[in-house]
């Protein structure tokens, strides 16, 4: 009876999932506030990826808003989880919104920097060579196998001025 419990929990902890991102486009809306230099996928290898994301400022900026916007594909995309608008000069100074905190615990590594608000005339926002860790979602988000989509939209005084969107696929191998 052990020895089955045993050999039924080393399966469950040897599943194996894979997610990797599928495609992403960014949109420079509002060019007066900067170019996109960069937005690309690296593949590693046949099962992983990763994005780079390069943005420059052509003007200093001290008030940005952020809206993120999850989707499901199930007959085409809808929304799933969270779509919401949050000030991310406030988030930076402060560190008081969760969901965003979550995200930024994920991204941060892979950051050039710290940022903080103002953000400054010619900076370069990089987000360099960032790669999914499936399983790290998994234990926070239980989520089921299929295609998710991310929209972010970088909002300056009540305009777009950028969006960056992406999409991955998540497969659980076991149950295939």
């Amino acid at each position: 009876m052990l020895a089955s419990l045993l050999f039924a929990l080393l399966l469950l902890t040897r599943m194996e999932v894979g997610a990797k991102f599928k495609s992403l486009h960014c949109t420079a809306l509002d060019q007066d506030y900067g170019d996109i230099l960069i937005c690309k996928l690296k593949a590693i290898s046949r099962l992983r990826n990763s994005v780079t994301v390069q943005y420059k400022l052509k003007q200093s900026i001290s008030k940005l808003f952020v809206r993120l916007e999850f989707f499901k594909r199930a007959n085409g995309w809808r929304p799933f989880l969270y779509n919401f608008t949050a000030n991310l000069c406030d988030f930076l100074d402060r560190k008081n919104n969760v969901i965003l905190s979550i995200a930024y615990a994920y991204i941060r590594p892979y950051l050039a920097m710290d940022y903080s608000c103002p953000l400054k005339e010619n900076e370069l926002l990089t987000c360099d060579n960032f790669e999914l860790d499936i399983n790290d979602i998994r234990h926070r988000f239980p989520i089921e196998t299929g295609e998710y989509a991310l929209q972010l939209t970088f909002i300056v005084k009540n305009k777009a001025a950028l969006t960056i969107n992406g999409s991955i696929e998540y497969q659980n191998y076991r149950e295939h």
